[in-house]
């Protein structure tokens, strides 16, 4: 039995969520959603794995999205999200970072595709994607979370936008201090309106 109000009458002593809709009738769903339908939503990835020596070492995967200036089109994040896989380690101490930013620069980055969510659409992503196995450099952090060595993912609904003429970097590093197969995986989703 459900501990709010089955009718979810606003007026109602114990407002919560709708379960019966005989009163008020409502249905809620994500933004992406909608995005999805009218095909304007995408999503894309990137990872790089190394075996380490036995001195350790760190592993990047690091996904810079660009709004290009006059696009007249804002970017807006649904999800941030990856892993961070440790297959074999010898006793090493492990850290793991997933960083966001905004500006900043990558190192030797190379195109990444952005898949439509609204499979077998043939609309792009006005989104310039890129990737790159080093950190990145510059910019201004605003977010930063530890990782472990499983998967996350981090839900924005939204609530992250990139304007006309900017660009997120997110940067996902794991780090052994000894001999150890490490990998790293970085997925965005967002949709565009």
């Amino acid at each position: 039995m459900p501990n709010y109000n089955p009718l979810d009458n606003p007026g109602n002593e114990l407002y919560g969520q709708v379960v019966n809709g005989y009163q008020e009738p409502g249905a809620a769903a994500p933004p992406s959603t909608g995005a999805a339908r009218a095909a304007r939503y995408f999503s894309t990835d990137a990872s790089t794995s190394a075996s380490l020596g036995i001195l350790g070492g760190t592993v990047n995967t690091t996904i810079r999205l660009n709004n290009p200036a006059g696009s007249g089109t804002n970017i807006h994040m649904a999800s941030i999200g990856g892993t961070i896989d440790v297959s074999l380690s010898l006793l090493s101490g492990f850290s793991g970072q997933v960083t966001m930013l905004s500006g900043g620069s990558l190192t030797s980055p190379s195109s990444i595709t952005a898949s439509n969510l609204y499979l077998t659409s043939p609309v792009a992503s006005i989104a310039a994607a890129t990737s790159s196995t080093s950190a990145p450099t510059g910019g201004n952090t605003f977010m930063i979370y530890p990782a472990y060595p499983t998967p996350f993912r981090f839900a924005y609904t939204g609530g992250i936008v990139i304007p006309p003429g900017q660009w997120l970097i997110v940067n996902v590093r794991g780090s052994l201090t000894l001999l150890g197969v490490l990998g790293t995986r970085a997925n965005l989703t967002w949709w565009e309106a």
